[in-house]
């Protein structure tokens, strides 16, 4: 079982790899849930759904544990 900061990590990077599949470059640790960028949320966005599809997990809700 995955920790809520490995999946919120986990979709981080899946965002970063959709990022880059569009010609974008993100650093490395740059975070896409605390981005203001609509294109950035956009890959924030898709990578939440495709955990969501693939592990049955919802990120946003493992964020939000991390937040409190």
């Amino acid at each position: 079982m995955r920790t809520e900061q490995q999946i919120v990590d986990d979709a981080n990077n899946l965002a970063r790899e959709f990022y880059a599949m569009l010609g974008y470059r993100a650093q490395e640790g740059f975070r896409f849930d605390l981005s203001r960028h609509p294109q950035e949320q956009a890959m924030w966005s898709m990578a939440c759904r495709a955990y969501e599809v693939i592990q049955g997990t919802d990120v946003e809700d493992a964020l939000a544990q991390l937040s409190d």
